[in-house]
C-alpha cells in the first residue's frame, strides 16, 4: 500500500519529539501499544502529535493523575482556539493515555479509570 500522506514518516517524527519529553518511556510505550492493537500509522501519528501538544503544555503524570489534574488538563484544552473535533481528539488522547498508564491497556475491554470516565467527548453540544 502506498503511503501518500507520509503517515509513517509523521509517526517517526512524532516519536522523535516524544522521546525528548518528560515521561517519554510511558508515552512511547503507549504508542507501541496502539501499534500493537493494529491502529493505522496515520491514527497512531495523530495520537503521537496530540501527546506532544499535551505534554509540552501541561504538567501531567498519567500514572499518578487525580481528577483535579485531569480537570486542569481538560480546562486547558477547552480554552484553546482549536476546532471542536480537535478538542475532542485531544481529550480522547488524555483519556486513553491515563487509561493505559493506570490499567496497562486502552482497548475497548479495559475499564476507564474514574479520573477520566467523566470526560465528555460530545462535539457541538452543550452538556
Amino acid at each position: 500500500m502506498v503511503d501518500i500522506h507520509n503517515c509513517s514518516e509523521r509517526l517517526e517524527r512524532a516519536k522523535k519529539r516524544i522521546s525528548k519529553l518528560e515521561g517519554s518511556s510511558l508515552l512511547l510505550g503507549f504508542i507501541d501499544h496502539l501499534e500493537a492493537q493494529g491502529l493505522s500509522a496515520g491514527r497512531v501519528a495523530k495520537y503521537g502529535n496530540h501527546l506532544c501538544t499535551i505534554f509540552k503544555n501541561l504538567r501531567l503524570n498519567p500514572a499518578s493523575a487525580n481528577r483535579a489534574d485531569i480537570e486542569r488538563a481538560v480546562a486547558w484544552i477547552n480554552r484553546q482556539p482549536y476546532k471542536e473535533w480537535t478538542k475532542h481528539d485531544v481529550k480522547l488522547t488524555v483519556r486513553k493515555i491515563v487509561q493505559y498508564a493506570k490499567c496497562g491497556s486502552c482497548d475497548k475491554k479495559t475499564p476507564l479509570p474514574p479520573e477520566v470516565s467523566w470526560i465528555s467527548l460530545s462535539v457541538g453540544k452543550d452538556d
